[in-house]
């Protein structure tokens, strides 16, 4: 445990949230990183010894359904291309958008990640950094370096402590400390290289904050010693003279805090459960499943030692039931459970995976067979509600993470971030093309508007261009020249 002067000491909101990223983590980890969690997710029944427990927990069965609907829930918004509307954008912001961490990664997927993460942690972040140049150095002197700003992932799980106040009637980051840990080659080998980064604004004299400045620590041994101390790396102002940091929330703020009631909690706790109820479900069938053969009457077969012998069973095997000296011989038999109790667990099973389903906001994977159409379309836009508003919380982060791009390129520009947010859509009818044709051949919408919907759906490209298209129609429009064409000149006569 790190003591209260090391930088890698975490804060009370992220011990306090830790446990549950935790168990999300382990939970996307699937059934190995479930049964390697052990007694901590599959508690061991009274009475068990440890050896059975070992079985039940190797062969536990997980279905991950939390993971399925997470994933489904995350691809929502980007059936469409996450991107920047053009005119809001200098040449400079646009060019970083194909490769926006320096990963080679576009804003498109970056962003995609980063709802998935979100989704379930609550809370996911965005560090904007550049890339190192030396002191004083001018713009031209930079581009000829290559230098140029760049987004960095931080998960919940490394954001180990941020604090914020009200500057200027806006809350802004004074501190945040980012673990950053790297695998590094060790001759043939590897080892693991702890890191810290420390971002700060001081305090001044009546309140005020100071720009911000960052160091990097390392944890290193000591010489001579077998104890490990925080060594700093560097640090000195960063030119923008704020912490650079965005989160991406989904999670409800507990007020006063950085703690988060995440979306999918309920879902993560019952899937645990479903966890439990289905690994038990299959070691009780297991238990079941084959009948017991008991000896009614006969005296089991001893070795020379006096030790039971098991009573052969199979194929091929004859077993004897003699008679006893007073003339009564024992009989064999197959004792057989009812499969009541494993009907009973297995319904369990169906219902919880059934309110997981509904907790997971799929309505229309449960029980798509018995929902009328009326009611699907309610039930998936009551699904829809929340992740619209994840969305637009999306789209917020990654125009702030864009504003502080442009602050590291001196950029006056304001890029709008466009993020898919209409699902109502993708539960229409097959007749909303119907409805559309008829209401343009009644005049009641135009034909720019007819395009724009039909767009909306993806019956057209996106880049389909209306103006282009009503010249290639009007060129189909047969001429003077057609016509003869068509008809063919008619040859000279006498008259002529």
């Amino acid at each position: 445990m790190a003591d209260d002067t090391t930088p890698d000491t975490p804060s009370s909101d992220y011990s306090a949230m830790l446990p549950y990223w935790q168990m999300v983590k382990t939970i996307l980890g699937g059934a190995t990183a479930m049964r390697a969690a052990g007694e901590k997710y599959l508690p061991k029944f009274s009475g068990e010894d440890r050896e059975d427990y070992e079985f039940r927990r190797r062969n536990a069965k997980f279905t991950n359904i939390y993971r399925d609907i997470v994933e489904n829930l995350a691809a929502k918004p980007f059936s469409r291309e996450v991107g920047i509307v053009d005119k809001s954008a200098s040449t400079a912001v646009i060019d970083l958008i194909e490769d926006i961490d320096g990963q080679g990664n576009h804003l498109h997927v970056f962003a995609a990640n980063r709802f998935f993460d979100g989704i379930n942690a609550a809370v996911d972040w965005i560090f904007v950094d550049k890339t190192p140049v030396p002191e004083g150095a001018t713009r031209q002197a930079e581009k000829e370096l290559g230098a140029r700003p760049y987004w960095v992932h931080v998960p919940a799980t490394r954001m180990l402590a941020v604090y914020s106040a009200v500057i200027g009637g806006k809350e802004e980051f004074i501190h945040a400390r980012i673990h950053e840990p790297e695998t590094v080659r060790d001759g043939y080998g590897e080892k693991m290289v702890s890191r810290v980064r420390v971002l700060n604004r001081e305090q001044r004299d009546g309140g005020a904050y100071g720009p911000a400045t960052w160091e990097l620590f390392e944890e290193q041994k000591k010489s001579n010693s077998d104890e490990k101390e925080w060594v700093s790396l560097g640090g000195g102002p960063i030119a923008i003279g704020v912490i650079a940091i965005v989160p991406f929330i989904t999670g409800r703020r507990k007020e006063g805090s950085w703690q988060f009631v995440p979306p999918m909690q309920d879902a993560a706790y019952l899937q645990i459960e479903h966890y439990q109820q289905e690994s038990g479900l299959k070691y009780a069938s297991e238990n079941t499943a084959f009948p017991m053969l008991a000896g009614n009457g006969v005296s089991p077969p001893v070795d020379a030692a006096g030790k039971v012998q098991p009573a052969p069973v199979g194929p091929k095997r004859v077993l004897y039931a003699p008679p006893n000296g007073e003339g009564q011989h024992g009989e064999w038999a197959f004792i057989e459970p009812t499969a009541a109790s494993l009907k009973f667990l297995a319904d369990q099973v169906k219902v919880t995976e059934q309110q997981l389903r509904e907790l997971g906001r799929q309505p229309l994977t449960a029980q798509t067979g018995n929902l009328t159409v009326v009611t699907t379309a309610f039930a998936a836009q009551k699904g829809n509600t929340a992740i619209q508003a994840w969305a637009l919380n999306l789209k917020d982060a990654l125009e702030q993470a864009l504003a502080l791009t442009c602050k590291w390129l001196g950029d006056s520009s304001e890029p709008e971030v466009t993020v898919h947010t209409d699902f109502a859509i993708d539960v229409e009818t097959d007749k909303a093309a119907d409805v559309l044709l008829k209401m343009r051949e009644a005049k009641d919408i135009s034909r720019e508007a007819l395009i724009n919907e039909a767009k909306r759906r993806d019956w057209l490209a996106p880049e389909y261009d209306a103006d282009v298209d009503m010249d290639l129609i009007l060129a189909e429009v047969p001429g003077d020249d057609d016509e003869d064409a068509l008809t063919g000149a008619l040859p000279p006569t006498n008259e002529d």
